[in-house]
């Protein structure tokens, strides 16, 4: 193999055989990487898979893999510890390709951010700052479907999981160290999962859709649904299929005709989808069903109050000496307001580990304004 290292040794796992026989040799601890290619498609296409066991680097080329139970189990093994970095992208392509769910997963992105200020470390970054370590410049456009792969894609591909069981060795110490392994793990327990869109709850995501009344969300909920399966099932983006905004102005349109929709939309657009388009639009707009209502803008009393809440939390943080995301996002900061103006408790995502840090505070700023 072109990447080679002192103290390391790389196989290229072409085949199902090779695959069953790889797996099957690794350790309880592994690290992990996936390179794929999203750019005219829905779903992410696999290019490479690459794994650290021990003193190996196994790069795993999926084009000429068939036969994938191996590694699935191994990766729903709770027992096998599987160590990413920012692992959200890499589960969503192991769940479309592989329908596998991976447990026991330790994102070194995340536990950095229990350690330090920084939420979002990129790996070379972490790599410098706990190891000392600085890595070649990455082939971050690369096209990982093309064969045979360069030298430099095939080095890039190597150092992605070189350095994962140091960082886990450093990462983990220092978590234990400060006392916060169950902060991390609970948390893990949550961001260490993929959870794929539902079509029929999209309508909720549309910008400005809170402005509509329910005749149109029910058109808005069934133009999007559709828009959503079609896009999955022609694996496409959904710009290709027809815009949010797009959607939005058709649910706002009591009887819609051909002629609203060839003068919006591109015509080879308009050609394809029009008669499906008013045919969505005729069932919602005869539905009756309730539904879960988009989320409305904050009240100037509770915009302010978040702020005041996010103030609290990001000092806390900065006392703490970790990323203030963990616990001063502004979109989970709003959603405790308007959970605890609801119901007059907390969101769920400041009970568990953020409760004794902050609800006695929340609470308190809170109660008074309800």
């Amino acid at each position: 193999m072109p990447y080679k290292d002192d103290a390391l040794s790389v196989e290229w796992v072409a085949s199902d055989t090779a695959l069953s026989r790889v797996v099957n040799g690794w350790d309880t601890r592994i690290g992990i990487d996936t390179e794929f290619q999203r750019t005219d498609t829905f779903y992410p296409i696999p290019g490479l898979y690459q794994v650290i066991s021990g003193d190996r680097i196994f790069l795993i080329d999926p084009m000429k893999i068939s036969r994938w139970q191996p590694l699935v189990e191994l990766l729903e093994d709770p027992g096998v510890v599987k160590i990413m970095h920012a692992c959200s992208e890499d589960l969503e392509l192991m769940s479309h390709h592989l329908d596998a769910a991976p447990a026991a997963i330790f994102d070194t992105q995340l536990a950095n951010a229990f350690q330090s200020r920084d939420f979002s470390t990129s790996y070379a970054n972490l790599v410098l700052q706990q190891l000392d370590v600085a890595l070649g410049k990455h082939q971050t456009r690369s096209n990982w479907l093309r064969r045979p792969l360069s030298e430099d894609q095939i080095r890039y591909a190597g150092e992605d999981v070189h350095y994962l069981p140091l960082l886990f060795e450093c990462l983990s110490t220092r978590l234990r160290d400060l006392g916060r392994t169950e902060w991390f793990q609970e948390v893990m327990t949550d961001k260490g999962r993929f959870v794929s869109g539902d079509p029929e709850s999209y309508y909720r995501s549309v910008k400005n859709a809170w402005k509509l009344d329910i005749p149109q969300l029910n058109v808005l909920q069934c133009l999007c649904a559709w828009r959503e399966r079609k896009a999955m099932s022609e694996d496409v983006p959904r710009s290709r299929v027809v815009w949010d905004e797009h959607l939005y102005g058709f649910a706002k349109i009591p009887r819609l005709s051909h002629e609203d929709v060839r003068g919006v939309l591109p015509r080879p657009v308009a050609r394809k989808y029009t008669e499906q388009l008013l045919e969505q639009h005729r069932m919602g707009a005869g539905n009756e069903k309730a539904l879960e209502l988009p989320t409305r803008p904050l009240t100037q009393g509770q915009g302010a109050i978040t702020k005041t809440l996010r103030g609290v939390a990001r000092e806390l943080a900065e006392q703490l000496e970790f990323a203030q995301e963990l616990i001063a996002r502004k979109r989970e900061v709003e959603a405790c307001v308007r959970h605890y103006f609801a119901t007059g408790q907390l969101s769920p995502a400041y009970l568990g580990w953020r409760a004794p840090l902050l609800a006695d505070e929340f609470n308190r700023l809170l109660q008074n304004l309800r």
